[in-house]
């Protein structure tokens, strides 16, 4: 809620989510903004979101367009005449021949449909992440890195087809000293999960031997200088998400 507007209802907060977030058609776009010209509450909330994002915003480093786009959109618009080596041995990274059949994946909940500003803030996270540059062809599995007990993710992680994996941090990662973040997977079927080594602050890419299938967790832990020396975690588990396809 607003501290100057303590009585701006949820579902103002998550309107108005919705608007920041772009993810409203063009004729709710402008209903908003004339419905915001006139009601204090709705441009407190859009004022909010505004602030909440843009640190998310700033993380994003300037990109120029591909010089071919430009011609592309004119084309698909015109009217229509009549990594990094890794350590960890490959058979730990992928999942047994016959893994268990996962459960079913729930149905997709667009922004629009979320019914709290807790759920739009997890949105947030995850809209942000889409729009971040890293390179290759589109990600093809996406998962989002959150606290235990905490909806907002600290990394996300993008796989394309090759098995790069590019992990980018949301925010500012402070790592006490004399320890590290260590990266590990566990796809579906394994009962220990694989270093996949240091994480440095500010995320990494990595290439696996083949990308993740859906449901492989992907966790950070906090360990020693330089990483686990056990082979398996032995600090506390910081984040942690599962790969599936880009929901957005």
């Amino acid at each position: 809620m607003s501290d100057a507007h303590p009585d701006i209802p949820d579902e103002l907060h998550v309107l108005a989510g919705e608007y920041v977030l772009g993810a409203l058609d063009a004729a709710e776009m402008r209903a908003v903004r004339e419905r915001a010209a006139g009601d204090p509450r709705l441009a407190a909330a859009i004022a909010a979101w505004e602030q909440r994002l843009a640190p998310l915003a700033a993380a994003v480093a300037p990109e120029p367009p591909p010089a071919a786009l430009w011609s592309r959109i004119a084309a698909a618009t015109a009217p229509v005449e009549a990594a990094e080596p890794l350590h960890a041995p490959a058979e730990r990274l992928v999942p047994p021949a016959h893994p268990p059949r996962p459960a079913a994946r729930p149905r997709r909940v667009w922004p629009w449909q979320l019914a709290t500003a807790a759920s739009l803030a997890l949105a947030a996270g995850l809209a942000a992440f889409v729009f971040l540059p890293h390179g290759g062809g589109g990600a093809h599995e996406m998962a989002a890195l959150s606290p235990p007990n905490a909806a907002a993710p600290g990394f996300v992680a993008a796989a394309e087809e090759d098995g790069s994996v590019v992990l980018t941090a949301l925010a500012p990662q402070k790592v006490p000293a004399g320890r590290d973040m260590e990266l590990w997977i566990l796809p579906p079927g394994r009962t220990a999960p694989a270093s996949l080594g240091p994480l440095p602050a500010d995320g990494r890419r990595l290439v696996l031997p083949a990308m993740p299938v859906p449901g492989t967790q992907i966790m950070v832990s906090l360990e020693p200088k330089g990483g686990s020396k056990t082979g398996a975690p032995t600090g506390p588990v910081l984040y942690a998400g599962s790969f599936g396809p880009p929901s957005l």
